[in-house]
């Protein structure tokens, strides 16, 4: 996670992107020389013999390393045939070398298909259906259908478990992304399980917006930051404009699961809440000079008669900036899990292939010159995620019955006591009370009865945690909780 500003790029795109989804900065000439020189050094072509007849430092040595191997590994590696476009492959994977280091997991080297990727996530707005699904079994088990998305109308919705995509099964597909975008306009079929139903269910693609959403309840507006992506300052100020129109004075900010995205738009968010000429972030490099990031003047900011604020170990990067400084400046209550700790900055340097190579370049700051890198946010009131949303299903497990020990039925136990089943036990030993509530579970989904526990029945299990985590208010304690302070 990481946040980054944007960056006027040559090829790629127009802006830079924070880090992950988590925002952060970019000072980057130093590395980019660096990463430039050794680009020179692998192709240079020079011999061994050649470098070693002259005077070295600890640095020509390296460098004399790196061309000597390269020049025998393109040359007289035996298996090299074997690998298309040997000096590229060789290339990218001494740079993923270069910048996979243990102390710094935001620090990435990206190939041009990922750094794709990567782009298209922080845009905040693509051509598709709109979902976002998860992997946490061998299945994809949609997580989210945004709204207005061609998903909703379609009658896809959260905890679906995605089986074809124009009839190809899942399995089958190298890039299941690939495959669910296309041109606006255009028609996937999405197959999905719900329960023991199969659905075919068509789908219109065309614009979606994944950045934020706004609603009212009672008399609190709701804004849910989904990420910090490129549009989503401008989203922000239309769901804040449509708020005040309607007499809002309660906010909620929902930033649970938000991984962060570019700092120069966490800084306008910020703007519509903090008065002007604020501090939002301070930037701290290498050498500790310190950069301060100020609310944006042209953005007039709303006032609220009281603010709070959603997190959960999921929140990090620029959604912590926004968060804290929510906090700091304004007194709002923070409700939820303490959040993941990111307060690294990356940038990003695009490359004329397409690749791309993301590096941490500072640390930053909250207006009081507070660091949550590492240690993440404690809430003012500390609400606990459910702890069926924070287990994931194991993968490729043995079937398991009656009277086996295993960490599939421990894992089952747990969802099954958040639907609300009766569990005797949460060990992970497969009782007899345990198979009756498994039964009930069957039983209510109008699944076939089955006594034994195997990947895909955990999935439906799972699938059913997903949806009622998102249909029923009761589970979300942490919202709960946030509503009880607006109405003290």
């Amino acid at each position: 996670m990481s946040e980054e500003k944007k960056v006027v790029r040559v090829k790629l795109v127009k802006h830079e992107w924070p880090d992950e989804r988590r925002a952060r900065h970019r000072k980057y000439i130093k590395v980019t020389l660096g990463v430039v020189l050794a680009v020179v050094l692998f192709f240079c072509g020079m011999t061994a013999g050649t470098l070693l007849a002259e005077p070295q430092d600890s640095k020509s040595i390296s460098s004399s390393k790196l061309n000597t191997i390269l020049k025998i590994m393109n040359e007289y590696w035996y298996f090299g045939n074997e690998i298309e476009n040997l000096p590229t492959h060789l290339l990218d994977d001494a740079i993923y070398g270069l910048t996979s280091q243990e102390i710094d997991i935001h620090t990435q080297y990206m190939d041009s298909e990922y750094a794709k990727q990567f782009i298209s996530s922080m845009e905040g707005a693509f051509v598709g259906i709109g979902v976002q699904y998860s992997t946490a079994t061998q299945d994809y088990i949609i997580l989210r259908v945004f709204k207005d998305s061609p998903a909703e109308k379609a009658g896809l919705r959260v905890g679906d478990i995605i089986r074809k995509v124009d009839g190809v099964a899942v399995e089958d597909i190298e890039d299941i992304s690939a495959a669910v975008k296309g041109e606006a306009g255009s028609r996937v079929m999405i197959s999905v399980q719900r329960g023991k139903e199969l659905l075919d269910l068509e789908c219109l693609r065309g614009d979606v917006n994944s950045s934020a959403n706004g609603y009212i309840d009672g008399d609190v507006g709701v804004l849910e930051i989904l990420t910090v992506a490129d549009n989503t300052a401008s989203v922000v100020g239309d769901i804040l404009a449509d708020f005040e129109e309607q007499g809002i004075k309660k906010i909620l900010i929902d930033l649970r699961d938000n991984g962060g995205g570019y700092l120069t738009s966490v800084v306008d968010i910020a703007s519509y809440f903090l008065p002007q000429g604020s501090i939002v972030l301070q930037e701290q490099d290498k050498e500790k000079n310190v950069v301060v990031d100020r609310t944006n003047s042209n953005i007039q900011p709303y006032e609220y008669d009281q603010i709070e604020v959603l997190i959960n170990q999921d929140t990090a990067s620029a959604a912590e900036v926004l968060a804290i400084a929510l906090k700091e400046t304004l007194n709002a209550t923070i409700i939820g899990d303490v959040s993941y700790g990111k307060g690294t900055i990356q940038t990003t340097i695009p490359f004329s292939d397409g690749s791309m190579l993301k590096y941490t370049k500072a640390i930053w700051l909250s207006p009081n010159g507070n660091s949550i890198n590492n240690v993440g946010i404690t809430p003012d009131i500390l609400v606990e995620t459910a702890n069926a949303l924070l287990t994931p299903a194991p993968k490729d497990f043995e079937t398991v019955g009656v009277d086996s020990v295993s960490s599939a039925c421990h894992t089952m136990q747990i969802y099954l006591d958040y639907l609300g089943y009766d569990i005797d036990r949460q060990d992970g030993y497969f009782s007899t009370q345990t198979l009756q509530a498994l039964r009930q579970f069957e039983s209510d989904y109008g699944l076939d009865a089955q006594d034994e526990l195997d990947d895909e029945l955990l999935t439906v299990i799972l699938s059913k945690v997903i949806y009622v985590s998102h249909v029923d208010e009761s589970k979300d304690v942490q919202k709960l909780r946030a509503i009880e302070e607006f109405n003290r």
